[in-house]
């Protein structure tokens, strides 16, 4: 957000000067002479019609525990040198409030849920805000923020939002039963703007940790079909934080992993793994080829320890290549060994550790990746050959005379020609055999049949580089 806009936000907005206690007296004042508003929230496991009434807007207050703002405020917090929390203990002062309702505007202009601009070009509120009975706003904080910072700027043209309305919440609602009320309206799928994946994971945490919600509550509002989707999430959130702490050496700043979500599932994913060989390597391996990502144009879903690996062996095999380029371990040692020594794991974990060095390593990973890749697909072709000639055979017994078309058996007839040509070099030791495809022929093929898998499986790390200009189209 700009800095005029921000400027904007903090020299209009003046909180309300109504205590707790007032703001109760006035809403119960206004509840007991409102019926049923149609608005509905899940409430103890069960729906429940609350009342909706008219209430101005400066006797609310911005709830400071806001799942979309967990990150925001720490940062905010950070600069300021605040303790942690300060906002959630100090929420009814001035200066807090004109904090969250600064956030709380930017987050309302975000183009992924544009509900400034919405309120901006209507000039009416369409949907009721959630409240407490003694004014805090439980779900509706960014929209409140619109419609005051916009009744600021322009009162005369948006004079409507003076007045808000809001349903509101039984008085006998708790704590616990207000962190349920707002899981269940925020996290669900269909919410307009949904939590950043580590706003998401931080409040689930603090229900399960701090406020010690029932399991059965959190699993609920948060659509989780079990306990272990939600230790898997929260694993997620923890990898995270390890390598913002120890590795990047800036903790909290959660801001660097935001576009991170799909990085850290996979590579949680496979440290979870029990077949995943040395995980804590693997796990700093993964760190150095996530904080280089963009700086080397790396497709991380197409390498290990963010996809399945190709061949099965290759993660053990790539920390024993990598430990030979180092000079930590000598060829003798990286083909006759079965196990790395405890010293060479030391040795390769502080070496994975330094940032200094991630670019370098990072790209050393993925070449031997891709050089395992390649050997083995070369030594395999025999196996596959075989067994692409048997799914061939089956085919065609199951085929008719008149199942092809004449172009079809006009093409059938090449291939089983050539077969038949190159298969006597196979069978036969014949001076009369023909001679193999030369390398250069097979290829200048690849390259003219498939560009991405010539440039893919090229040798050369520089030529594989080049295969980003020829990806498919999905």
């Amino acid at each position: 957000m700009a800095n005029k806009d921000e400027k904007s936000s903090e020299s209009n907005f003046q909180p309300g000067t109504g205590t707790a206690q007032e703001r109760a007296g006035l809403i119960a004042e206004k509840t007991a002479g409102a019926g049923p508003g149609g608005y509905f929230v899940l409430y103890r496991g069960q729906y429940r019609e609350l009342p909706v009434i008219d209430i101005s807007q400066d006797k609310l207050v911005y709830r400071a525990d806001n799942g979309r703002l967990i990150t925001d405020l720490q940062k905010l917090q950070k600069k300021k040198g605040l303790e942690p929390d300060y906002h959630s203990k100090r929420q009814e002062e001035p200066r807090v409030q004109k904090d969250l309702h600064r956030l709380l505007v930017n987050l309302s202009q975000d183009s992924q849920g544009p509900i400034y601009q919405e309120l901006e070009l209507k000039g009416m509120q369409t949907e009721a805000l959630l409240i407490t009975s003694d004014g805090i706003v439980v779900n509706g904080n960014r929209r409140l923020a619109a419609m005051r910072e916009l009744l600021f700027r322009e009162p005369d043209r948006y004079n409507r939002f003076s007045t808000v309305r809001a349903a509101v919440l039984p008085a006998e609602a708790g704590a616990q039963d207000i962190e349920y009320v707002e899981a269940a309206l925020q996290l669900a799928p269909e919410t307009k703007l949904a939590y950043s994946w580590i706003n998401r994971r931080l409040t689930l945490r603090r229900h399960r940790d701090i406020l010690k919600l029932p399991l059965d509550k959190i699993l609920e509002s948060y659509r989780l079909q079990s306990a272990q989707e939600l230790d898997t999430e929260l694993q997620e959130l923890a990898l995270a934080e390890s390598y913002l702490a120890d590795y990047c050496l800036q903790p909290e700043e959660y801001s660097l992993v935001d576009e991170e979500e799909e990085q850290f599932r996979d590579l949680n994913a496979t440290l979870q793994d029990p077949v995943t060989p040395y995980p804590e390597l693997w796990k700093l391996a993964g760190f150095a080829m996530i904080f280089n990502r963009k700086k080397l144009k790396l497709k991380l879903k197409g390498y290990f320890p963010f996809a399945e690996a190709k061949p099965a062996f290759a993660p053990r095999q790539a920390l024993f290549e990598l430990a030979g380029e180092e000079g930590l371990l000598s060829r003798q040692q990286v083909e006759s060994q079965d196990k790395l020594p405890i010293k060479t794991q030391q040795e390769l974990a502080a070496l994975l550790g330094q940032k200094s060095e991630s670019q370098r390593l990072a790209q050393a990973v993925v070449d031997i990746l891709d050089q395992i890749r390649i050997d083995y697909h070369d030594k395999s072709a025999p196996k596959r050959l075989i067994k692409n000639m048997k799914q061939a055979r089956k085919i065609s017994e199951k085929l008719g005379m008149h199942t092809l078309n004449s172009k079809q058996k006009a093409e059938l007839a090449s291939e089983l020609a050539a077969i038949k040509h190159h298969s006597s070099r196979l069978l036969e030791d014949s001076p009369d055999a023909p001679p193999p495809m030369s390398h250069r022929a097979r290829k200048l093929r690849k390259l003219r049949e498939n560009p991405y898998a010539y440039f893919a499986d090229a040798k050369n790390p520089l030529m594989r580089k080049l295969k980003v200009f020829f990806t498919p189209k999905k």
